[in-house]
């Protein structure tokens, strides 16, 4: 019983990024303001400016170049938020005249923009007064696992109308409150009362802001299923060879015809979903980015209790020993369960695809 997880995208960058991952400790201080010795590496090879335009000195790659890199961290249970700094902010900035600046820094790994797109359940309320912009409430859900030089979210004026701000993380200042999540990302919602930003923070307004915020969340949540599949591929391969090498009443575990029909189901699932996450893809390669929110909302959902459900088989399948946080397979583990929650939990996105405008 042998079995080897194939990357959905195979080459360098996927590659280079398992290289990096493996070498990666298994528990890293983000309490530092510095980033870490793994995304430090990061910035060097240039990953947030992989889906960079080149007339803003990035590679102009594809989002499967980005889908490599999600599923090589993956398979070693990185928290270091890819998805969200070299996908979710190129697409939300693409195209901006006032994020030019930003985007060449981010090319060159000279700057890190934090996205903060989820509203919570008080938007962030804005009021232009000639130059200005005064911010009162709160950012819910930075991923500060590694430091940010900028904060991009959405505020909201009196008059309901959507603003896409972007600002440096210096003149954001307000009580942070932090969370740690069980694979070890950083998150904190931050406080803000009136802060005072130029004007020409804002990039853009009215509907062109949900449709950059949709698009954007989309294709981040699809990047955090190839972390899953990443993840599950792994967790197969280390299950497996627990299974053959676990000797109990003189035999091999893997001897046991009932745990071979639950590894077998994990493979049957992870099947199925590295083949919806490559198709789903490849589609948002031939057209669009974004251009399917529906269909990547299904799939964030399918793997959302899928990946859950193949975290839990390897968990039992390794005995006590399952439940011990310096098991790799465990880490894997609470990092699918994490990856699900990201870009919105299964209920979140079961409403979003209650939605008459999705399609």
């Amino acid at each position: 019983m042998t079995f080897h997880a194939t990357p959905m995208f195979p080459g360098d960058l996927y590659d280079t990024t398992a290289r990096v991952a493996a070498a990666a400790p298994v528990t890293e201080t983000f309490e530092s303001q510095e980033p870490s010795e793994t995304w430090s590496q990061f910035l060097q090879l240039g990953w947030q400016g992989v889906l960079i335009d080149e007339a803003h000195d990035g590679a102009g790659a594809s989002l499967g170049d980005v889908a490599a890199i999600a599923e090589a961290a993956g398979r070693h249970a990185l928290a270091q938020p890819l998805a969200a700094r070299c996908a979710v902010v190129p697409l939300l900035l693409a195209g901006l005249p006032g994020a030019s600046d930003v985007l060449r820094a981010m090319a060159a790994g000279e700057a890190s923009v934090c996205p903060v797109l989820d509203t919570g359940p008080v938007p962030l309320a804005a009021v232009r007064d000639g130059d200005r912009l005064t911010l009162n409430g709160r950012l819910h859900g930075a991923d500060l696992t590694e430091p940010a030089t900028h904060f991009v979210f959405v505020a909201t004026q009196d008059d309901g109308l959507p603003l896409l701000v972007l600002a440096p993380r210096d003149a954001v200042p307000g009580h942070a409150s932090t969370w740690l999540g069980i694979d070890g990302r950083q998150t904190a919602d931050i406080a803000l009362s009136g802060v005072t930003l130029a004007a020409s923070s804002v990039l853009a307004q009215g509907e062109d802001v949900y449709t950059r915020v949709e698009r954007a969340s989309a294709v981040g949540g699809l990047l955090a299923c190839a972390q899953t599949v990443g993840a599950i591929g792994a967790m197969i391969e280390q299950t497996i060879e627990y299974l053959t090498t676990r000797v109990q009443f003189g035999v091999a575990l893997a001897t046991f015809q009932a745990l071979r029909h639950r590894v077998v189901e994990m493979y049957v699932a992870y099947e199925n979903v590295r083949g919806m996450v490559r198709r789903q893809v490849l589609d948002l390669c031939e057209g669009p980015a974004g251009s399917a929110p529906r269909d990547i909302a299904l799939v964030k959902l399918y793997l959302s209790v899928t990946g859950r459900q193949v975290a839990e088989s390897a968990i039992q399948l390794h005995g006590g020993i399952g439940m011990s946080r310096e098991l790799p397979a465990a880490r894997l583990a609470m990092h699918a369960l994490a990856c699900s929650l990201q870009w919105g939990d299964r209920f979140a996105h079961l409403d979003r695809l209650a939605r008459p405008a999705l399609h």
